[in-house]
């Protein structure tokens, strides 16, 4: 036998080999999937059909098809609001975040809270969050945040009188992606400029901190975060 004969061979004993493993592996899952659902059957009742994250979902993440796909799943254990078709749930963003395996229901879709009340003298702005912009799609509206200009020179603080009023995936938020926050008028300027310039940072203090550092001037900057009553309303009041 020449020796090419023998790679030939040899390359296709190793094809039909993987399709061998590739045939036994989908007959394997085949058949758990076949024997998990009859035990469901025999075992805990009515069966339906849900829609099942197969990896972790993140606030602020679009559904792809290949994140889910349609399990049984025991009816008497179905949570409330389990997504039972596909189509109802590829293409839209989760603002609470599923994990794998889990059913998403609509309250992975649920609206977050709608935009807070703008305090008094204050201007509600969109910025996007980007990886270097300091928070994430899971922050709390209603969070006192402080915003930093952060360059190669140094970071400058802008303002610390700043709260956050919506996130993405609820209807107050002016834009997918973005983040809104209430900055007094003054600071409204510098905001835009340094988000623009992808230079804008915000940071979520402690309430026990009352300064912040700016590098460019070399002092510190005392900030008070507005008291949470004193809101529009309440200041209407006064």
């Amino acid at each position: 036998m020449s020796k090419r004969t023998r790679i030939v061979l040899s390359s296709g004993c190793a094809v039909l080999a993987a399709l061998v493993c590739l045939g036994y592996t989908g007959h394997v899952r085949d058949e758990a999937e076949r024997t998990r659902t009859e035990a469901m059957r025999r075992y805990g009742g009515e069966v339906v059909s849900l829609v099942v994250a197969t990896r972790g979902i993140e606030a602020g993440e679009s559904v792809a098809a290949g994140d889910v796909e349609v399990r049984d799943w025991l009816a008497s254990l179905a949570p409330e609001g389990a997504q039972t078709s596909m189509d109802d749930v590829v293409g839209r963003e989760v603002s609470v975040p599923a994990c794998a395996g889990a059913p998403l229901t609509e309250l992975n879709f649920r609206d977050p809270t709608e935009m807070a009340e703008i305090p008094s003298g204050h201007v509600a702005v969109s910025v996007p969050i980007t990886e270097k912009l300091g928070v994430t799609y899971g922050i709390a509206t209603g969070t006192h945040v402080v915003t930093y200009r952060a360059t190669e020179d140094g970071a400058e603080i802008i303002g610390g009188d700043a709260t956050v009023l919506a996130v993405p995936g609820g209807s107050g938020s002016m834009g997918r992606g973005s983040i809104t926050i209430a900055v007094t008028a003054e600071d409204v300027p510098s905001v835009l400029t340094a988000s623009a310039s992808g230079d804008l940072r915000i940071v979520c203090p402690a309430d026990d901190v009352k300064s912040f550092a700016s590098t460019r001037t070399g002092s510190e900057v005392s900030v008070e975060p507005l008291p949470k009553s004193e809101g529009k309303d309440a200041r209407e009041g006064e």
